[in-house]
């Protein structure tokens, strides 16, 4: 899973996916972060989820800064395909007003929530990913119009979104003020497999160390970047 993934999003449990044993949080300065994959094996197809809080530098009680974005790095030998989902190739002004109905049911890769604050009122919002090329789509269900996040898909299998930070959210204009602040987040992505072909798998191989290393990247609108580093089992044998 080598990636970067913005938006501090939240995906709601789509059913009772099993996880890797043993993988732990990991904080920094400003939050906690969990990552687990649903097998320890090498060279299998895998789901993933994650879970992260938000909060001031050295603060847990304090708000965090704006995130401007958040970049997950997958252990090297990890590897998206995504010829294998169907593909969303709506456009922005489809999906703002059509939600997830505008994509394929094919194209569906999981789905979550994320937990913020818009204009001071604390509130929850419901978010869909699907799979485009060399892509993977957010669509997150705000009042009105729905906000939409694209992420794209490096060479080296990074996967990098910018965090919407205001509502409405328009990828053209961008914000022209920082309005919708991001506390946390949950996102679940099932294992997709078809026709024996997978859209995410782990490595090839299990390092002596036993687990696979995932280094999360993010920078806020003070200005500060940090990378945490999650640790998912593998197995050797």
């Amino acid at each position: 899973m080598r990636g970067r993934v913005v938006v501090g999003l939240a995906i709601a449990a789509f059913g009772a996916w099993p996880v890797c044993a043993g993988a732990e949080p990991v904080s920094g300065p400003h939050g906690t972060i969990e990552m687990t994959g649903t097998t320890t094996q090498p060279g299998a197809p895998t789901g993933t989820s994650y879970t992260g809080t938000y909060h001031a530098a050295g603060d847990p009680s304090g708000d965090p800064p704006y995130m401007r974005g958040m970049t997950f790095y997958a252990h090297p030998g990890s590897r998206y395909d995504t010829s294998v989902p169907g593909r969303c190739t709506a456009s922005d002004a489809q999906i703002s007003l059509q939600g997830p109905a505008a994509c394929p049911a094919d194209s569906r890769l999981g789905g979550g929530t994320a937990q913020g604050k818009f204009m001071g009122q604390t509130s929850t919002v419901n978010i869909s990913m699907f799979n485009n090329t060399a892509e993977v789509i957010l669509i997150i269900a705000t009042p009105g119009v729905y906000t939409i996040s694209r992420g794209k898909l490096a060479a080296d299998q990074s996967l990098t979104f910018e965090s919407p930070t205001c509502y409405p959210n328009v990828t053209l204009a961008g914000c022209p003020v920082d309005n919708a602040l991001q506390l946390g987040s949950h996102m679940v992505v099932p294992p997709y497999v078809r026709d024996g072909r997978a859209y995410l798998t782990t490595p090839p191989t299990c390092p002596a160390s036993g687990y696979w290393e995932n280094p999360i990247a993010f920078w806020w609108a003070d200005g500060s970047r940090e990378t945490m580093v999650t640790k998912l089992p593998c197995s050797q044998t």
